[in-house]
């Protein structure tokens, strides 16, 4: 944190660690704190002070009413798990064994709206 917050380069991690405790105990990345700290500075809109004579108590203040559980970089890697599992379903549809009907992959539901690529399993699949 300490390099990626330049304002809390001086400061020894003794006092960041009860701030960021447990922030790393929910799987925190520095990223995240980084993020955390920037999207708090804006909502209350406000700036960094130019001076700090206690950094790691401003942080605490800043990260106070922060929630460990809702890390912001949580979406980035849902977003980022989804991308790549419809790049692995594209590989599938056209290197992909075939469905009962010829077409590669037809058989496999799309990642991100559940339809057969093959229009004939489709109609199998839809209810009678």
């Amino acid at each position: 944190m300490r390099r990626r917050l330049p304002w809390l380069s001086g400061v020894s991690a003794r006092r960041l660690t009860p701030t960021l405790h447990r922030f790393a105990a929910a799987g925190w990345t520095p990223r995240d704190v980084d993020r955390a700290v920037t999207d708090a500075l804006a909502t209350r809109g406000w700036q960094l002070p130019r001076t700090l004579s206690q950094p790691a108590a401003y942080l605490a203040h800043l990260l106070r009413a922060v929630d460990p559980a809702d890390r912001p970089g949580a979406l980035d890697a849902h977003i980022a798990a989804v991308e790549a599992a419809q790049r692995a379903y594209q590989r599938q549809l056209i290197f992909g064994p075939p469905c009962p009907h010829g077409q590669p992959a037809g058989h496999l539901p799309s990642p991100r709206r559940g339809q057969l690529a093959c229009p004939a399993c489709r109609r199998h699949q839809a209810p009678r």
